[in-house]
């Protein structure tokens, strides 16, 4: 009897170690899965900040066009120069924008080689399920 409740309990310490293994497994994938997500957002906003130059462009050309014939061609000329100014704005904006994607190209062997980590992480844990499975039924 004493030998079975030993068995036990060392079946008991065994499945909580691998409790806790599984469950440090799981917060280290979420960590990663919180890194992306914050990556994509920061993305989102750049392509937000984007869209508001441009919608600033466009608001200017219906301001010329509501003015017809009313406009001095001194106002003309300075609401050509504050679109221009905004479209080379928008020119560096997404200047800067390419020069972060050629970086991030660089770093995303780095991300793919940390999702095939990710997987193996998984596909390990799986694997202990599996045995601790097989240990349960013995």
């Amino acid at each position: 009897m004493a030998r079975t409740e030993i068995k036990a309990t060392g079946l008991m310490v065994d499945f909580q170690e691998f409790l806790d293994s599984l469950m440090g497994g799981l917060k280290a994938i979420e960590e990663d899965l919180d890194e992306a997500l914050q990556g994509l957002l920061i993305k989102s906003s750049d392509h937000i900040k984007l869209s508001k130059k441009l919608e600033e462009i466009a608001l200017l050309v219906d301001f010329l066009k509501a003015q017809d014939s009313n406009a001095s061609e001194e106002e003309v000329k300075n609401h050509i120069k504050s679109m221009k100014r905004k479209i080379y704005e928008c020119i560096e904006f997404l200047m800067d924008q390419v020069q972060k994607s050629m970086i991030k190209a660089v770093e995303s062997l780095g991300e793919t080689y940390d999702s095939i980590v990710m997987a193996g992480k998984l596909h390990k844990l799986l694997s202990n399920l599996e045995s601790m499975e097989g240990m349960t039924e013995r």
